[in-house]
Formats: C-alpha cells, sequence, structure tokens
C-alpha cells in the first residue's frame, strides 16, 4: 500500500532537479500513506514518486520497479491480488522477476498485453507507468475506485496524486472552487468521480485509463463497467448460495497474503461478521478483530460484535469514543481530507484505524455488502409507501399532522418522516430523496447565493440511473449506489481513514467475480418483501451467530445531533457567525439561521446538514 505523484513537464521549460523536488514535496504531503520507503524516477520531463507502507516482500518490494530492459518503469498503489496466477503465465512467456511482488506483475503484463493487462488483474489500485521508448504515461484506477487517483492537465503540465493536496501543492493548479462540485457536496455530503472541489483538478473514473503522450495528449478510456454484465436468471437460488461461499472464501484466501501482521473491523454487521466467520476458518491462529464503541448506547454495537467475536473465538479488541476524544482529533482528521466530506462515520473509521493500527497493518473489511446484496433500508421504499398508500387518507392526513408536530429526535420519528417525504414521489424521485443526505435541491437553492446555485448539477445522478441494464427499479438504484455512493462516500472514507494511520485495508467482497456475481443474480436473490441482503443471510448463517441476521443494526453512526446542540455548539455558531458567512460571500445567513434555529429547538433534525456545512467551513478556513 502506497500513493503515488507524479508531473509531467511536456515543454520541459523546467530544471530536472525542480520537478525532482516537486515531485519529492508531493510525496511528503503524504508520507503516511507509505511511511516505509520513499521511491522517484525521471525521464525527460517526467518526473514520478511514490511513498510505501511494505506489506510484502519486505526487503526487495521498492519502487519504482522495471521490466528487463528498463525500458517501463511503473509506481502503484494498492494489491494485486491475483498476481501469483499471472506471474506464472508471464513466466511461461518467458518474463524474468527479479522481486516476489504484485508490482512487478503490472511491468510485465503491460509488455505482454498492452493496456488490456487491466483486464487481467483483479485488485485495488491506482498505477502510474511510463514507457521510455515512446514517451507515453499511463494511469489508471481499479474498478470500483477503492483507490484514489487524482489528475490536472494544462498545455504545460500533467499532474497526477493519490490526494489532491499533493497536487495543489505544488502551486501549478489554480485554487478555484468548482461550482457543481460544492452543489454536489452539499446535497450527497460528498463529491464523487470525476469532479473535485477544485476546477479543473479531477478523480480518474473507476474502472478507466488515461494516456498522456509527450505532446500533452491527454485521453482517457474505460476498460471496465457493470453495464457490461448480463443478468444470470438461469441460475437457482440454492446453487447462487453454494457460489457465493464459494467466491468469497477465495477471495478471503487472497486477501489474507501478507508478510506483515493482518486483522479485521468487525462491526455489528452480517458482511464483516461473516468475512470474520471464513478467516477464522483460514487462518491457523485466532483472528485480531477490532470493534469501535460509543457511550450512547443507541449507537453502540459491541455486543453484537462480541457474538461474532465469541463464535469464532478472535482475538477481539473493543475501543470506545467520545466526544472529548473526537474533538482532540477532529481538526487534524479533517484537516487531511483535502476536499469536503461529511460522512461522519469517518470520525469512527478513523479511530477505528489508528486503534487497529498499534496491533496490525492489514486489515480485511466487510464493506460494500450492502451496496452488492441490497442492504440498506432506503430499497424498501417502495414497500413502505405502498403500505401508507393502504390506509384511508383521512387517516394518513390526521398521522402526517401528529409525526410533522412530534420533535424530530428519535431515530423511528427521522425513519417514518423520511417515508413521508418520498411517497408522493416517483421512484427516480425518491431514490434521490434518500440519497440527499444534505441540502435536497430546492434548499440548496436558499442556501447559496446565486453565483454558486448550479441547477443542473444533479443531472449526472438521473443520466447515471438510466444507464443500467433494463431490470427492476432495484436494478437501477443498485446500479447508482455502485457507481456513485461506494466510490465518493464509502470507499473514500475507509481509505482516507485507514490511509491517516499508516494502516491497509482491503476489501473482499469487492472481487472482480463477485462484483460481477452479485450484480448478474436476479433482484429477488437479494431482496425478498422486507428481507434484505436475502442471500448473504441465507449462504452463511451457519458461520453466523443463532438469530444474529434478525436483529436491528443501527450502522457505523455518530452521536451528532446530541454533540450539535451541546459540546459543539460554540464552535458551529462561530464558524457560521454573520460576519464570516458574510465575508465570504456563499451562503445566505438568514437560511444558515433557520437551520440552526431547527435543530436546536429539536423541531427538525439536522445534523446531516450542520456537520455538512461544520465541514465545509473547516476546510475553507484552512485553504483560502
Amino acid at each position: 500500500m502506497c500513493g503515488i505523484n507524479g508531473l509531467y513537464d511536456f515543454k520541459e521549460k523546467i530544471e530536472n532537479t525542480e520537478c525532482w523536488e516537486l515531485v519529492h514535496q508531493m510525496n511528503e504531503k503524504i508520507i503516511y500513506r507509505g511511511p516505509n520507503h520513499e521511491g522517484m524516477y525521471q525521464h525527460g520531463g517526467l518526473t514520478m514518486g511514490m511513498r510505501r507502507l511494505s506489506v510484502q516482500d519486505l526487503s526487495y518490494g521498492n519502487q519504482p520497479i522495471y521490466n528487463e530492459t528498463k525500458e517501463l518503469a511503473v509506481v502503484f498503489n494498492g494489491e494485486i491480488y491475483n498476481f501469483q496466477e499471472l506471474r506464472k503465465g508471464l513466466e511461461e512467456k518467458g518474463h524474468k522477476f527479479s522481486t516476489n511482488t504484485d508490482t512487478e506483475v503490472i511491468v510485465h503484463a503491460y509488455e505482454a498485453y498492452g493496456t488490456g493487462f487491466l483486464d487481467k488483474i483483479d485488485g485495488m489500485f491506482a498505477i502510474s507507468l511510463f514507457d521510455r521508448r515512446t514517451g507515453e504515461l499511463l494511469i489508471a484506477r481499479d474498478r470500483m475506485g477503492e483507490k484514489p487517483l487524482y489528475y490536472y492537465a494544462d498545455d504545460k503540465f500533467f499532474l497526477w496524486g493519490s490526494e489532491l493536496k499533493s497536487l495543489i501543492g505544488t502551486g501549478i493548479p489554480p485554487k478555484k472552487i468548482s461550482r457543481r462540485a460544492l452543489n454536489q457536496y452539499l446535497q450527497l455530503t460528498y463529491i464523487p468521480a470525476p469532479l473535485s472541489i477544485y476546477e479543473n483538478i479531477y478523480k480518474v473514473l473507476p474502472g478507466h485509463y488515461m494516456t498522456v503522450t509527450k505532446e500533452g495528449k491527454v485521453q482517457e478510456t474505460e476498460y471496465w463497467s457493470l453495464r457490461n454484465i448480463t443478468k444470470n436468471t438461469g441460475i437457482t437460488y440454492e446453487d447462487a448460495q453454494k457460489e457465493l461461499c464459494r467466491l468469497l472464501r477465495k477471495s478471503i484466501k487472497e486477501r489474507m497474503v501478507s508478510d506483515v501482521p493482518i486483522g479485521a473491523f468487525l462491526s455489528g454487521g452480517i458482511d464483516s461478521g461473516t468475512v470474520v466467520g471464513l478467516m477464522s476458518e483460514l487462518s491457523e491462529k485466532p483472528v485480531e478483530t477490532f470493534t469501535m464503541g460509543f457511550r450512547e448506547k443507541e449507537y453502540d454495537e459491541r455486543n453484537r460484535a462480541r457474538m461474532v467475536s465469541g463464535l469464532n473465538r478472535t482475538k477481539h479488541h473493543e475501543y470506545i469514543l467520545d466526544f472529548g476524544q473526537a474533538l482532540e482529533e477532529l481538526d487534524k482528521m479533517l484537516g487531511q481530507m483535502d476536499e469536503p466530506f461529511a460522512d461522519s462515520s469517518l470520525l469512527p473509521s478513523y479511530f477505528v484505524s489508528k486503534f487497529a493500527a498499534e496491533n496490525v497493518k492489514v486489515i480485511l473489511t466487510g464493506d460494500a455488502g450492502d451496496e452488492l446484496f441490497l442492504g440498506y433500508s432506503k430499497y424498501l421504499i417502495h414497500y413502505y409507501s405502498s403500505l401508507y398508500h393502504w390506509f384511508p387518507k383521512w387517516i394518513r392526513t390526521v398521522f402526517e399532522n401528529i409525526i410533522w408536530r412530534l420533535p424530530d429526535k428519535s431515530g423511528l420519528t427521522r425513519k417514518i418522516r423520511k417515508v413521508l417525504n418520498s411517497v408522493g414521489k416517483d421512484i427516480f424521485e425518491q431514490r434521490l430523496e434518500l440519497m440527499s443526505l444534505g441540502f435536497k435541491g430546492a434548499e440548496r437553492r436558499r442556501l447559496l447565493k446565486a453565483p454558486y446555485y448550479d441547477e443542473g448539477s444533479m443531472d449526472f445522478l438521473a443520466a447515471k440511473y438510466g444507464e443500467a441494464l433494463p431490470g427492476t427499479e432495484w436494478s437501477q438504484t443498485q446500479y447508482l449506489d455502485l457507481n456513485i455512493v461506494l466510490e465518493g462516500d464509502m470507499l473514500a472514507k475507509v481509505d482516507r481513514a485507514s490511509m491517516l494511520c499508516s494502516l491497509e485495508t482491503r476489501t473482499p467482497l469487492l472481487s472482480r467475480e463477485i462484483v460481477e456475481f452479485a450484480y448478474s443474480l436476479p433482484d429477488e436473490y437479494k431482496i425478498q418483501g422486507k428481507n434484505l441482503k436475502r442471500i448473504m443471510k441465507d449462504a452463511f448463517s451457519d458461520i453466523l451467530p443463532q438469530g444474529f441476521s434478525k436483529q436491528p443494526k443501527s450502522g457505523f453512526a455518530v452521536p451528532l445531533d446530541d454533540w450539535f446542540r451541546n459540546q459543539l455548539r460554540p464552535e458551529i455558531e462561530n464558524l457560521l457567525n454573520e460576519k464570516t458567512i458574510s465575508d465570504q460571500g456563499i451562503f445566505d445567513i438568514n437560511y444558515i439561521k433557520q437551520v440552526l434555529d431547527e435543530h436546536f429547538s429539536g423541531k427538525v433534525n439536522r445534523k446531516s446538514e450542520i456537520w455538512a456545512l461544520f465541514v465545509f467551513q473547516k476546510w475553507y478556513m484552512r485553504e483560502f
């Protein structure tokens, strides 16, 4: 696991020593991603570098790594899980290897197959490969977007790197807020690829690679997409369960290969519980498991995690997070995020990563199960909407009047209000409502001053929703989740939180085979009535505690609503005071006052919207 950076000076106007120093400085800004070694490479106007976190082939795995003639050089962030199989095939073709790393497989696979090598590798990665013969640079991002990769291009330079701060730190890209990205952030609470918070700096899309010639021609190409996966209507439910068990065992076995200590995150969910159960079957010694808890019982799932740990006899570690600890690290954590990111579960993700890093270097997670097997409660909105409309209109009217008058302080009240907000809308609008954890369209119009409001900023979601293969609305929503939510939110959160702690995380459920298999399954194998994630529950019921899947799960949530009304209230009021907001010229202070008043009074729970503003203000004060 590493971080990569690079600079291509097309005109070769900058001295080589200065280019070298710039890329070195880019590396220094992400040293936590790779504290063990720095690697650099330079040829002509091309300079690339990396920071290495040593996980495999500890003695000989430093980068860059070359082919036999040193005409190809690569720096790489991630893991190629099928590298041993690929290496065997390449050796049969006559390729000679000098290390035991997965990185070296990349240069030889490129030599053998060209850009087609990307179709052959299975892993998480951001790749930077230079061909000295042609002067062409290739950068590539993995299929699902587990590893981040940013770039900036103009007529003089091409910059790329694992984190935005490295690019901005060179002083080459202008620091101007992207209006479209700002609108997406305020509504979704994150910024999905290809945008970043800055104009003209972008993220490489998952499943894409880019080629850059020495003349400065930049081209982006898609090498993989869920659109090309057909539905498997012929497989029986029983056979599908068996195949899922086989694939996940295989994926976990591949991801347990490591030359350093390895463990697992264990929440109260089915996915992490299944991963831990299978790891325990495959491991010769007790698996190290790590759980985050809260003093607030509504958010604490340690008891569920203990059930799984006890069943599998893991070496279990628990960490309790309270506000005082969170506050001590909050500015440091947000300060490393580069762009606004307001998924509050970043906090527990960071702290459990920091805790785990004291004991292991590699962690397996249960991430992506909800996206792959329809585990989110939002997939039930049509079910609840239909049920609600079954009642006579006069009963619904009385009920709505009561719900909207109640204080918005309980989880049940919030869930009911979500349903009420969605029942009268078409299916896509319902989905957009539930995806939008921040300020919805009409709210954004009130929040943002005219120059910053972008009416069409969310149109890409409708386009992506319609891009899915014909099927049920579940399939379309899943397509949206796998392409947008997973990359922009869930995977970004885990990558940033873990890498800040120099901890490598691996996601067995995101093997190529599992992703393609899960997406191809009939929807009724994944959801049936109110039964979410049906096939995961049935396929792995024998390795989970009895009755475990029927118990409610709260998710990796944080008690922000209470913190905002109490400990964090003074800082919020300071960050959102009238003078500060007026000087910025971005937001309408009267609407902000209304949002704060609704939350502090308990009338409407506005924790997500306030957190989005809080995080943005922290970022803005630091960057401008």
